[in-house]
């Protein structure tokens, strides 16, 4: 394995000032069919994997979804498809991210795909750290809110449905209904980290890039929303 100095990267966008460090790097021959970026979780077995690199970032606490978004662009450029969390910092009104990028055989994201948890609602607060921002839904006839930085989780009960709901007379509603083995639901209500559009999950976990919105209410990306399980903090 190579180890790198550090090499710098600063995004010219003044609101999202950005730096990405790659910590060690390995050289690949392997590259993926499609781009993606897929969350490995922490049961799968990875051993066989190829690891394609350590690359940390550091940006705005404003919008830790483009945190993400440097390392995986980077990541993907040298030939990762997967990665594993390692670290998140609040450094100086910063955050610091550091992922494992690999390169992961088919066999493995279907398996991958099978460990992530089934028929739950997961909601996230805004992205923004710096804010204390509370939100305010209901799921069915009760009344939650979900503050900045947190996260919310709801079990979905094969055979029953869960209505999500956000916003006033002209609000947004969901309906979510149990069924064995289906993908979990990740909503936000403040547009950030948004799935593809009309496009169903794939057996890997990723959605078609094409951004759109739900009123009110707005899908997160999966492997994203998976890795801010690993940073938020649950709402109590």
């Amino acid at each position: 394995m190579k180890k790198l100095l550090l090499v710098g990267l600063f995004l010219g966008q003044a609101a999202f000032s950005q730096s990405v460090e790659v910590l060690e790097t390995t050289d690949t021959l392997q590259k993926p069919k499609y781009q993606e970026f897929i969350f490995l979780n922490d049961n799968t077995d990875i051993s066989q994997s190829k690891p394609v690199a350590i690359i940390r970032s550091r940006g705005s606490l404003k919008n830790t979804a483009h945190i993400f978004d440097v390392i995986k662009s980077h990541a993907q450029s040298k030939g990762a498809n997967s990665f594993r969390f390692l670290e998140f910092k609040k450094i100086d009104g910063k955050g610091e991210l550091t992922l494992q990028a690999y390169f992961t055989t088919d066999s493995i994201l279907g398996v991958n795909f099978q460990n992530i948890a089934k028929n739950k609602i997961y909601v996230f607060g805004d992205d923004n750290l710096l804010e204390g921002k509370t939100q305010s839904y209901k799921i069915n006839d009760d009344k939650h809110k979900i503050s900045s930085g947190h996260y919310a989780v709801f079990d979905v009960k094969i055979g029953q449905e869960v209505r999500i709901f956000k916003g006033g007379f002209t609000g947004m509603t969901y309906y979510i209904k149990g069924e064995e083995g289906k993908t979990s639901k990740f909503y936000s209500f403040s547009g950030f980290g948004i799935a593809g559009g009309g496009a169903e999950i794939s057996s890997y976990g990723t959605g078609v890039g094409v951004n759109f919105t739900t009123g009110k209410i707005h899908h997160v990306e999966q492997n994203l929303a998976l890795l801010l399980l690993k940073i938020y903090e649950e709402e109590k």
